[in-house]
């Protein structure tokens, strides 16, 4: 058994976001409105419009649209003695447009759905913040997952430093999620559980803390999450330049996770060990990568060794994440990824991409995908358009489909 045994997880984790919560206090008296009625007067309101069509076609069965349209509107005061307050109202409708058949629909284009996502205080000055409320967290165990029409959001309180040059720490306790497609937020332990398909009851949040250092050109980071009863985990990442060949330039990424079962280990046993590496040479506007991930086997636990990552989706860390797969939540074995990335001109970029995920235990898959953007100028300023395609193999015929995602958005 890899327990760690002797520690509660909460205590490995919240004495450390605790301890910068506490740090964060004094000193956050930054004004930048002169008055209460200046920070409302002085605010901002932003947004989005989203128009959003999924195709998946399936081997072997009629193809399924879900179309939606629906954004964002967000509003944020601007600071009054280092107070300010934001709310972002999130909206998703099908038109009458959906199949009745809620099994042919893409479940994160919801058909009516209207949520207050965010809504949060901030205080902040000193080189820190502390926010509380419903938020955004972008971590690398939780992040908005923000590619369909509504991103996953938090009841949590979130704390950062950046007093000292080049490095930034946070914390973070997440209480509840509101997952993409719903319109209401429920426990954190509950979610996971429910994810991975463990018949309990939890009533217990998540701890999250990381560092980001990036003192010159090299860049490193370090991240731990607790979730009580159920598992811990560790990542360690760094990015530094190699050299610069007829201009070549190379750069370099390696990354380490480590997961490892909690208190009563709700979701099973969980031992899991991976690393992967990432190599770029970008040369003006092309860049060309190369990424290996690997998660070594363990046959008595979860997944065979397996990555439980109950916040993301294919948006977790990993080197190797496609459009729809990756070896997160699935099975240890390794994954090959390669990727071409193209700027054509201020406004179109495309990029085509290759992975193949050789799972133990499980059927082994590959990936190809094509994402082609365009932002349009002049008086339609703040329009752009995505389309995004993969094509999904498998050993299995049944297992094959291919997936378009063409999206139509305005950023105002």
């Amino acid at each position: 058994m890899s327990r760690l045994t002797g520690t509660d997880p909460v205590n490995r984790c919240g004495p450390l976001a605790a301890a910068m919560l506490i740090a964060a206090l004094p000193g956050l008296a930054l004004a930048q409105a002169e008055s209460l009625q200046e920070a409302f007067s002085d605010g901002e309101v932003s947004g989005n419009l989203r128009a959003y069509h999924n195709i998946r076609d399936a081997h072997g069965s009629d193809a399924n649209h879900t179309f939606a349209l629906g954004g964002s509107l967000h509003t944020e005061t601007a600071p009054w003695s280092g107070v300010s307050a934001g709310a972002t109202f999130y909206t998703s409708n099908g038109l009458g447009l959906q199949y009745e058949e809620r099994s042919r629909r893409n479940a994160n284009l919801p058909d009516d759905v209207d949520v207050l996502g965010e809504a949060w205080m901030q205080y902040e000055g000193a080189g820190n913040r502390l926010r509380a409320g419903r938020l955004k967290v972008d971590t690398p165990f939780s992040n908005p997952s923000d590619a369909f029409l509504i991103p996953i959001t938090y009841e949590a309180l979130s704390v950062a430093n950046t007093a000292i040059d080049g490095l930034e720490l946070s914390g973070h306790y997440l209480r509840r999620i509101k997952n993409r497609p719903d319109d209401a937020f429920e426990r954190i332990g509950q979610f996971a559980l429910d994810r991975y398909g463990v018949v309990d009851d939890s009533d217990k949040g998540a701890w999250i803390a990381g560092a980001r250092y990036q003192p010159a050109e090299r860049q490193w980071q370090a991240w731990a999450m607790a979730l009580p009863d159920l598992f811990t985990l560790y990542y360690v990442r760094m990015d530094t330049p190699l050299a610069d060949w007829r201009g070549l330039a190379f750069d370099l990424g390696v990354q380490g996770l480590y997961g490892d079962d909690a208190g009563d280990a709700l979701a099973d046993r969980i031992n899991a060990r991976g690393g992967g590496l990432q190599l770029s040479l970008s040369r003006n506007a092309t860049t060309l990568a190369l990424a290996w991930n690997r998660f070594w086997e363990d046959a008595d636990a979860y997944g065979r060794g397996a990555l439980p990552m109950p916040f993301s989706y294919s948006t977790g860390p990993l080197f190797t994440n496609s459009m729809t797969q990756t070896l997160e939540n699935s099975a240890a074995g390794q994954a090959y990824k390669i990727s071409l990335k193209q700027s054509f001109s201020p406004r179109w970029s495309g990029q085509v991409s290759y992975a193949r995920y050789q799972r133990l235990g499980a059927v082994d898959t590959d990936e190809a995908d094509l994402d082609i953007s365009y932002a349009f100028g002049g008086g339609l300023e703040g329009l752009s358009l995505r389309l995004r395609v993969g094509v999904i193999g498998s050993d299995q015929a049944d297992a094959r489909f291919v997936e378009v995602r063409p999206q139509l958005q305005y950023v105002f």
